[in-house]
């Protein structure tokens, strides 16, 4: 027997439970012709953890959550088990410091090149002269290369931007400018060969990061510009509209 997925309002009940992990890496020293030590690549998480099993409702709840579309991954150990229900990925620029930044790009795969046009050594700190009013909040270029949530979050009033919204906080730093490609990555190869299908979902895609404050800048490239502050707008709206079920844990002082 298949196990049922949890409703939205159980899975929106889940939300003050999330935990956000964050990755990131970056070499001392240039390690071969592409790389260089003002980039940092970075990956980050939503994960909830599962309950400790207290009563039969507990163990039926964490059946629910372990259904396929709940989750990106699972991790088992020998205490907890933990399901990863958002990831994104990316690579900061320190615009103060990187050399040939579009070979650098070119050097890593064909995603990250995509964002070349942002780029241009005619610029102020390298950056397209269109973009050049971003320095004003930083020195920083944040690129995001991918980002993924779990099915059956999606279509709940927006968790996956929330989400967004509230990972970027911690990723954004003295950013410039932050960019992204807004492009269904979810598609199976045949999926792709559909031209229609690819519209309605790279539209839906584009709606969602227009939502969080990006524009469309050069060729398929989006950027949010911090200074503008459309972003926190964006995420002002989202934790008003969460706010039921972001209510932080307390204690009763009496």
């Amino acid at each position: 027997m298949s196990t049922s997925v949890p409703a939205g309002d159980e899975l929106l009940s889940y939300l003050p439970r999330l935990r956000l992990r964050f990755n990131s890496e970056a070499s001392l020293v240039a390690s071969d012709a592409g790389d260089d030590p003002a980039t940092l690549e970075w990956t980050c998480r939503a994960v909830l953890p599962l309950c400790e099993l207290s009563d039969e409702d507990d163990a039926a709840a964490n059946e629910r959550l372990l259904a396929p579309d709940v989750s990106l991954s699972r991790t088992s150990g020998k205490e907890l088990t933990e399901l990863t229900i958002f990831s994104m990925s990316g690579l900061t620029l320190d615009l103060w410091r990187i050399h040939r930044i579009r070979y650098s790009l070119a050097a890593r795969n064909n995603d990250y090149a995509h964002f070349a046009p942002l780029f241009d050594a005619s610029g102020d700190m390298g950056l397209h002269p269109a973009l050049e009013d971003c320095l004003v909040t930083g020195t920083h270029a944040v690129l995001i290369d991918q980002a993924r949530i779990a099915p059956a979050w999606r279509g709940h009033g927006g968790v996956g931007r929330l989400l967004i919204t509230r990972l970027l906080r911690w990723v954004i730093g003295p950013a410039a400018l932050v960019a992204t490609r807004p492009f269904p990555t979810d598609l199976s190869q045949n999926e792709r060969e559909d031209e229609k299908r690819v519209a309605r979902t790279k539209a839906v895609v584009q709606r969602t990061w227009r939502s969080l404050g990006f524009e469309p800048c050069r060729e398929d490239v989006w950027v949010m510009k911090p200074h503008l502050r459309k972003h926190e707008d964006a995420a002002r709206r989202l934790e008003g509209a969460f706010a039921p079920y972001l209510r932080p844990f307390s204690v009763d002082s009496g």
